[in-house]
């Protein structure tokens, strides 16, 4: 099981992550992070992002892939969807070229076929995050909503199946979650079994809703 989270930045998706592995401790995440990278080239990122910066993130994200491929059960915090998402956003804002774009999406739209399920933590209402400034990260509110609205938009574009984002075969489940932490777990437990499993078609609790990717 590959398992990637996705998500605009200060949604929770570390905390889930960690919460995730107390729960399923037969999982691990990768430990190096292109950040790192970001920091020792002194490359720009998040509103000033460019493609040298755009392709460094995806590349890495792929090589985590790759490097975890032979492990039974791996949850990645970011995937390669989120790369997308932000390269979106920095082409709608003539940041990088269009011709950038529809290459990275490519690219995507194959790795993708890598992962069992992505989880989708959207921003909400019900249970807000506050922005956190750790150095790094853009604090930019109307930033961050305008990622999550790209984020949506993908999420649309797989619930129709049009193929835009999502490969049209051998695709990834996506499954929103959400709430406070305590109640993201309790909705992860309705997709993932106490061995780390996917539920199948005659095991799930919510047979009549779950992805057709896990049948």
């Amino acid at each position: 099981m590959k398992i990637g989270i996705i998500g605009t930045s200060c949604v929770g998706k570390t905390t889930y992550v960690n919460d995730f592995l107390k729960k399923w401790p037969m999982y691990e995440t990768p430990q190096n992070s292109y950040r790192e990278k970001l920091k020792e080239l002194n490359l720009p990122h998040s509103k000033q992002s460019n493609e040298e910066t755009q392709t460094l993130i995806l590349n890495c994200l792929i090589d985590q892939l790759i490097e975890s491929s032979k492990k039974d059960f791996v949850i990645f915090d970011r995937s390669v969807v989120d790369v997308l998402a932000y390269s979106t956003w920095l082409n709608l804002y003539e940041k990088v070229s269009d011709k950038f774009l529809d290459q990275q999406r490519i690219t995507i739209r194959e790795t993708l076929k890598l992962y069992d399920v992505l989880f989708f933590i959207p921003l909400t209402k019900v249970a807000p995050v506050n922005i956190e400034d750790n150095g790094f990260r853009e604090v930019d509110p109307t930033y961050r909503q305008e990622i999550d609205t790209i984020f949506k938009v993908f999420n649309d574009s797989y619930a129709k199946g049009d193929g835009r984002v999502f490969p049209a075969e051998d695709c990834p489940a996506v499954i929103e979650i959400f709430g406070s932490p305590e109640e993201r777990i309790k909705l992860t437990e309705l997709y993932i079994m106490e061995d780390g499993k996917c539920y199948g078609e005659d095991q799930s609790l919510i047979p009549d809703i779950i992805p057709a990717t896990f049948k």
